[in-house]
C-alpha cells in the first residue's frame, strides 16, 4: 500500500538531472571491525530514471523508473532499497526465482562499488522522503545474513560482492549472492518464506486520535523542552498532521509520528510499530575503544555472564568492563571480581562500551568505590502546563555499600556511546576521589522513560525527566566530559591498538612504586 502511495506522487516529479552517487557519497571504507550506525536522511532518497543490475549471463534484475533509500554511514553507503514504479523483471537461469518480478529489492555492497550499482546517467534528482521509514523496515528486517553484528548493526561488504534481496510479486523472497571474484551466482533458499509482512491498515479516525494522543503526551510531561527554546511544538505538530492523509497503515502512521518527534533531537525517543523500527533521531557517536584490542591486552577476559568482563596485567593492574546494566546479577559478579582483584595497585573500570540500563545495578556497583554519601546526579520533572514549568530539583545519592572499598587508583574510562544509565553510572565514579576519569563525553542522553501505548500496534518512548550532574549543569545534549580528554581518530582504533586503554594503564604505572597500595584496605 505505502509503496503504490510513493509510486504515484514519484510520478508527478518532472524529469531531474543525472547525479553522482558517488562523489554524493564518497567511499572511505573497505572493512570493519564494529558494527556501524547509519542513517537514512530525507536527502538520502533519490530518483532513479531507470535500475539494472546484470551478473554475466546468468543473472539480470531490470526495471524503469524507481526511487533509491541509501543508509549511509559518515559518507558510505552500507545498504540501498530501490523501490521499482512497476516490479522489476528477475532473470536467474536455471535458479528459483526465474521470471518473476521484485516489488522491493534490498542491496548490500562495498561502499566503493556504488557507481557500478547505480550509475550516473540512471540517478535524477532527490526523491520522496516518505520512503525512508519502509526502507528501515526493510533494512531491519533482512540484515541477518553476513556482514552484520548480533546487534543488528551493519559491517562493510567486501568488495567484488553484492547482496540481492528481493519481496517478489509472486509472495516469495528470493535472496542471491553475486561474487564476482568467485564468478558465483549463489541462491540462498533458506529465506524464501520470510519476505516483509504486509502492514495493517487504519482508519483515518484512529491514525488522527493516536497522533492527538502521543503529541498531547508530549506537550504535558516531556521536560526537556526548555532546552530547545526554538522549537514551536504546536506548529510542528500542525504540520505533521497534514501528513496523515497519505497514511493507510499502521505503520505508515508510525512513520509519521516518529518524524514529529525527530526535531527533538533525543537519543532516548523512539517509535515502533508492532516489532518494527521507525527511524529516529540519530548522530554520529564514534566508539573510543576496541574491545577485542582490550581483550588482546589482558590476554584474554573472565567472562561473568552478567555484563562483565574483567582481567589483569602481570604487573598488578585490575582491569573491570561493565558493557550492560541490565542484569539483575551484575553487583553479585562485580563483587566477586572485586574481591579476585582485591590485591591490585591500580584499577580500570570501562565504561566505553555501555549503552545504559538499571540506574540501579549502577549505584550497586559504584558503591564499591565510594567513601561517603554523595549527590551524584540531580534532575527535575514538569511540574506543569507550560514547557518550562519543572518542579523541584531532586537529588540522587549514592552510599557506601560491602565490607571495603576498593582504595587505589582508578581510571574510569567512557566516551559518546557511554549512554543513558551509564552516564548516571560515570558521574557516581566522578565523586570517589581515588578516581580519575578519562576518554571522550558521554553520550548527553537521559530519560527515566515511560511507554505510550496509543493504539494501532504503536509504542513510542517518551523521556520524562530533565537530567543533571550534581552542580545542576543539564546532561541532555551535553553529556559528562571526563577530567582527562583524549581525541583519536577512529582509524586509531585497531584489533591490536586502543590507545585509549593504552593511557589509562600508562597514566596508573606513573604511581611510584612505593606508593603502590593493593586496593583492598
Amino acid at each position: 500500500m505505502l509503496i503504490a502511495l510513493v509510486s504515484t506522487l514519484v510520478l508527478s516529479v518532472p524529469a531531474a538531472r543525472a547525479e553522482d552517487l558517488a562523489k554524493r557519497y564518497p567511499s572511505t571504507m573497505s572493512w570493519s571491525e564494529q558494527g556501524l550506525d547509519w542513517r537514512c536522511d530525507p536527502l538520502d532518497v533519490w530518483q532513479l530514471k531507470s535500475f539494472s543490475l546484470e551478473f554475466g549471463k546468468d543473472f539480470e534484475l531490470s526495471a524503469g523508473k524507481a526511487s533509491v533509500a541509501l543508509g549511509v554511514h559518515g559518507t558510505n553507503v552500507v545498504w540501498a532499497v530501490v523501490f521499482p514504479e512497476q516490479p522489476a523483471t528477475l532473470r536467474a537461469k536455471g535458479r528459483p526465482g526465474d521470471g518473476e518480478q521484485a516489488r522491493t529489492i534490498f542491496l548490500r555492497f562495498a561502499p566503493a562499488e556504488l557507481a557500478r550499482v547505480f550509475p550516473s546517467k540512471t540517478v535524477g534528482a532527490n526523491g520522496d522522503p516518505w520512503l525512508r521509514a519502509q526502507a528501515g523496515k526493510i533494512f531491519r528486517r533482512k540484515i541477518g545474513y553476513d556482514w552484520y553484528t548480533p546487534s543488528g548493526n551493519p559491517t562493510i561488504v567486501p568488495g567484488g560482492v553484492t547482496l540481492v534481496d528481493l519481496d517478489t510479486a509472486q509472495g516469495k523472497r528470493r535472496f542471491y549472492k553475486l561474487d564476482s571474484g568467485a564468478g558465483q551466482v549463489t541462491y540462498l533458499a533458506e529465506f524464501e518464506s520470510q519476505p516483509v509482512p504486509a502492514d495493517a491498515p487504519v482508519a483515518p479516525e484512529d491514525a488522527e486520535r493516536v497522533f492527538d494522543e502521543v503529541w498531547r503526551a508530549f506537550d504535558a510531561e516531556y521536560a526537556n523542552f526548555v532546552s530547545l527554546p526554538k522549537l514551536d511544538w504546536r506548529k510542528l505538530g500542525d504540520e505533521h498532521k497534514k501528513q496523515l492523509g497519505r497514511v493507510a497503515t499502521c505503520f505508515d502512521l508510525a512513520a509519521v509520528v516518529a518524524d514529529t518527534l525527530v526535531p527533538l533531537e533525543d537519543l532516548h525517543v523512539w517509535v515502533k510499530c508492532g516489532d518494527d523500527w521507525l527511524p529516529q533521531y540519530s548522530r554520529e557517536r564514534p566508539l573510543n575503544g576496541s574491545w577485542k584490542a582490550c581483550e588482546a591486552a589482558f590476554g584474554g577476559f573472565n567472562d561473568t555472564k552478567h555484563d562483565l568482563m574483567w582481567a589483569r596485567t602481570e604487573d598488578g593492574l585490575g582491569y573491570l568492563n561493565v558493557h550492560q546494566l541490565g542484569d539483575a546479577g551484575l553487583p553479585a559478579a562485580f563483587d566477586a571480581a572485586l574481591e579476585s582483584l582485591a590485591d591490585t595497585w591500580g584499577l580500570v573500570v570501562d565504561l566505553r562500551f555501555n549503552g545504559g540500563g538499571d540506574e540501579s545495578l549502577a549505584q550497586a556497583v559504584a558503591a564499591r568505590f565510594v567513601d561517603q554519601e554523595r549527590i551524584y546526579s540531580t534532575n527535575q520533572y514538569r511540574s506543569g502546563p507550560g514547557h518550562a514549568d519543572l518542579g523541584p530539583v531532586l537529588e540522587r545519592k549514592i552510599a557506601p555499600r560491602g565490607p571495603w572499598s576498593y582504595q587505589a587508583p582508578v581510571v574510569a574510562l567512557f566516551g559518546q556511546r557511554t549512554m543513558s544509565s551509564a552516564e548516571s553510572f560515570a558521574l557516581m565514579l566522578a565523586q570517589c576521589p581515588q578516581v580519575t576519569t578519562m576518554g571522550d563525553r558521554t553520550a548527553g542522553s537521559s530519560a527515566n522513560p515511560r511507554h505510550l501505548e496509543p493504539g494501532c500496534g504503536i509504542t513510542v518512548n517518551l523521556p520524562r525527566w530533565r537530567d543533571m550532574d550534581s552542580e545542576g549543569h543539564p546532561i541532555e545534549h551535553v553529556g559528562v566530559a571526563p577530567k582527562v580528554a583524549l581525541d583519536f581518530e577512529p582509524a586509531q582504533f585497531t584489533a591490536s591498538e586502543d590507545p585509549v586503554l593504552s593511557a589509562a594503564l600508562a597514566r596508573l604505572r606513573k604511581t611510584p612504586r612505593g606508593q603502590r597500595k593493593p586496593g583492598k584496605p
